[in-house]
């Protein structure tokens, strides 16, 4: 489509369609492809107007894609120019026009002139961008049942909620039904559930998502139906509970639906000659009771559909991908083929992992669905599009997909699908580093799953949210949000939830250096597997105790669980969390004053693996070895340790590790006597920190400074650097002994003794930094 080897100025910008890259002056601008694609070709037509339908078979080469998909893709492109109309004009009724100058050339744009974007421009030591993919995939799965365009007749997917109800403060929440029939019918427990909440959903009465109530049934261990619908801790969640009762006589199907909350108790009942039909009869009845108006058009359109619809999802909740699979191909090609079956289909291959199976699939169904017509399923197929191009890292396919979702169901009252499309967009957006764009949409996200009636989805946008913050180094913005998402999984009885949350609140605490807040934290998921039965779950929870214990002091009880990992935890599905694990080891090492232990582990754990696991991690891990093997005599692996360092921190593009590059870096110069080199560097590294904000990093640099600044006389400074560092030195032992260091330079023994008594406190199991020096007579009597 493009000229090769061409290349555009307009302005300030300056585009190469060779290299695909757009330039703002100096700085790169990203663009998806389909967005970059739309500019080069307006660009190259810029002679004429150019039409819709003509610029979306240039750029998408088939010629169903929507107009409000197009539409969004312009204004990407407006806003990376600037955000108006200056260089892409509309002209109404037809299509656009490029409408400024442009100089043509073929010269190549200078490599580094416009650097290529590195896919995520900050640490991901919080949240890993695979938990945001699973995040995001977990509540696309959950949103595979109670689709409004999936289990609605035909011409009922776009109906509005009516404007006047007034919704409870809280959804309703369908329980798995009790089953009074043969066995094989027990498939009925959750595919009555899930008729049931989609019924009372299309009556207009928000309803949590099925899927969201198996999860909270299942980490709560709750199995009978009588007790759940009693249970006082769910009217926390819902404000109406409703649980089925279904049985069978031989001949006929009763379904009972036993409703509490709201104030009161309702009952319905209905009769019919299959489950099916007395479950919608009775939802129904139910839906009136409560004052709404049942949804019309119950009549099937293809005789079957419910049936395998239903019964598919009942296995997909209950775990048994194989089963519904069988299901599904098992049936005759006037259901198998048809597009609810095919997206069916494509979400159990989602949850299967098997990728390219679902965008095979979905490309050919979306094919077939028209954006005004099919708008609800065609939404839905995208979304789980998009979920499968995320899991292929093809983030800018998966932008366009989720675009489109958001588009066709903007104007629809469709919160389900709104929200789990602003919650991957999100998760897109961050992997690029654009996290402005991306908090917008997680808040978005939360208001529309929130309208939805679906209380785990908002925790889990919560948590994100929480992550979103710390991934910018924000700790104490993170907080609020992470502990606000804890209690919501603590509310729900979501303990794998509960347990990551806080685990990340844990985090947070740790940056902002308050260890005993910290500590107290992994109390409250102490012992792990009484907090949470997933395995993985538990060892990550393990390594954050074993950091809060470290924080304490606490080193013996620290290298225990070190140990504990060692020999337990599963050497391939646990890798991540024991090579962190190998890296904490070699600061324990370190706190106790075993620099040739901490140097020979931080060697071994500074691996690439680290990298991909914890990349702030790995930075720490080089700074730390290069400091051990300076402490032994090593010069070479030190200075080796620190050139890697300070060639992460060139590709990173992340504060936090610029700032440990400028610490090693200055470390350097004093070990060789570069004594105004060092101070600049260490200057360096408090500027960045206290641009960041952020305690640890702060006391990280603002330490070292002290005793560099100590060193070379210039007490003054050191007397101002030790101040900024003060108010921490009651909870860590780098500030503590920053001000010991001060006051005995400044020859002030009796502050001198208070802040050596404080700095023996905290340092616990360890040794003080300075454990070769001999302590004065005041400090000697303090210890």
């Amino acid at each position: 489509m493009t000229m090769a080897g061409r290349n555009y100025r307009f302005g300030r910008f300056r585009v190469s369609a060779a290299t695909r890259e757009l330039a703002d002056g100096e700085r790169a601008i990203e663009l998806p492809a389909r967005a970059f694609d739309c500019l080069v070709y307006l660009i190259e037509h810029r002679d004429r107007a150019v039409g819709r339908d003509e610029l979306i078979a240039a750029v998408w080469g088939r010629a169903d894609v929507s107009e409000a998909l197009l539409n969004h893709t312009i204004l990407k492109i407006r806003r990376a120019l600037g955000g108006g109309s200056e260089w892409i004009r509309t002209v109404p009724r037809f299509g656009y026009r490029w409408a400024g100058p442009v100089d043509g050339s073929d010269e190549e744009i200078a490599p580094q002139v416009v650097p290529r974007i590195a896919n995520l421009k900050t640490s991901t030591r919080w949240l890993p961008i695979a938990a945001l993919v699973g995040a995001a995939i977990a509540l696309t799965i959950a949103f595979q049942f109670g689709e409004r365009g999936e289990n609605t007749p035909p011409g009922r997917a776009d109906v509005a909620a009516p404007e006047s109800r007034a919704e409870p403060a809280l959804p309703a929440l369908v329980l798995p039904a009790e089953i009074d029939a043969p066995d094989d019918w027990q498939w009925l427990r959750f595919g009555i559930m899930d008729l049931v909440a989609n019924r009372l959903r299309t009556g207009s009465l928000v309803t949590v998502p099925s899927e969201s109530v198996v999860a909270m049934l299942k980490q709560r261990g709750a199995t009978s139906g009588d007790l759940l619908l009693a249970d006082p801790s769910l009217g926390q969640v819902a404000a109406l509970r409703v649980l089925p009762r279904v049985k069978f006589d031989g001949t006929r199907w009763s379904v009972k639906l036993d409703a509490r909350g709201m104030q009161r108790t309702v009952e319905a009942e209905a009769v019919a000659s299959d489950p099916i039909g007395a479950a919608r009869e009775a939802s129904n009845r139910l839906i009136a009771k409560v004052g709404l108006t049942p949804a019309a058009g119950d009549d099937e359109a293809v005789p079957g559909l419910d049936d395998l619809l239903q019964r598919s999802g009942a296995a997909m909740l209950a775990d048994q991908l194989d089963e519904a699979r069988k299901l599904l191909e098992a049936a005759p090609p006037s259901l198998r083929n048809t597009p609810r079956v095919q997206q069916r289909m494509a979400q159990i291959e989602l949850r299967a992992g098997e990728y390219d199976a679902v965008g095979q699939r979905l490309n050919a169904l979306i094919d077939r669905l028209d954006p005004r017509r099919d708008a609800a399923l065609r939404a839905r197929a995208l979304i789980t599009l998009a979920s499968s191009y995320v899991r292929r890292n093809q983030f800018d396919k998966a932008d366009e997909a989720y675009a489109e979702a958001i588009a066709l169901r903007a104007d629809a009252k469709d919160p389900e699908a709104l929200g789990i499309a602003y919650l991957g967009r999100g998760v897109v957006l961050a992997t690029h580093g654009r996290f402005d764009e991306a908090f917008a949409d997680l808040g978005r996200a939360r208001i529309e799953l929130e309208t939805a009636g679906d209380p785990l989805g908002v925790a889990q946008v919560d948590v994100n949210l929480g992550d979103f913050e710390a991934m910018r180094h924000r700790p104490a913005d993170a907080l609020p949000i992470l502990k606000n998402a804890a209690e919501r999984f603590e509310k729900l009885g979501a303990r794998e939830g509960r347990v990551y949350a806080l685990v990340a609140v844990a985090a947070a605490e740790r940056a902002l250096l308050d260890p005993a807040a910290a500590l107290a934290t992994t109390e409250r998921i102490w012992p792990p597997e009484s907090n949470t039965s997933n395995p993985r779950m538990q060892w990550t929870a393990v390594r954050a105790r074993i950091e809060a214990l470290a924080a304490n002091g606490r080193l013996r009880d620290a290298t225990g669980l070190v140990e504990r990992v060692r020999s337990e935890a599963d050497p391939k599905r646990d890798a991540a969390v024991r090579i962190a694990v190998e890296a904490i080891a070699a600061r324990i090492a370190a706190a106790r004053g075993d620099f040739s232990e901490a140097a020979r582990r931080a060697d071994a754990a500074a691996t690439p693996p680290l990298l991909e696991a914890d990349k702030l991690l790995y930075a720490d891990t080089l700074l730390l070895g290069a400091r051990a093997f300076r402490k032994t005599e090593d010069a070479p692996h030190a200075d080796a340790m620190t050139a890697r360092l300070h060639a992460l921190a060139a590709t990173a593009n992340d504060e936090a590790i610029a700032i440990d590059a400028a610490i090693a870096d200055a470390e350097e110069a004093a070990a060789r006597n570069h004594r105004d080199a060092a101070l600049q560097g260490f200057a360096t590294a408090v500027q960045r920190a206290e641009k960041l904000n952020v305690p640890e990093e702060l006391v990280a640099a603002g330490a070292s400074y002290v005793d560099a600044l100590i060193g070379a006389s210039h007490l003054d400074e050191a007397r101002a650097v030790a101040g900024r560092l003060a108010p921490f030195a009651e909870r860590d032992l780098r500030a503590a002994w920053a001000q010991v260091k001060l006051y005995r330079a400044l020859d002030r023994p009796d502050a001198e003794r208070s802040a050596h008594a404080a700095a023996i406190r905290i340092a616990g199991d360890g040794v003080l930094p300075d454990a070769v020096e001999a302590p004065s007579e005041t400090a000697a009597a303090a210890r």
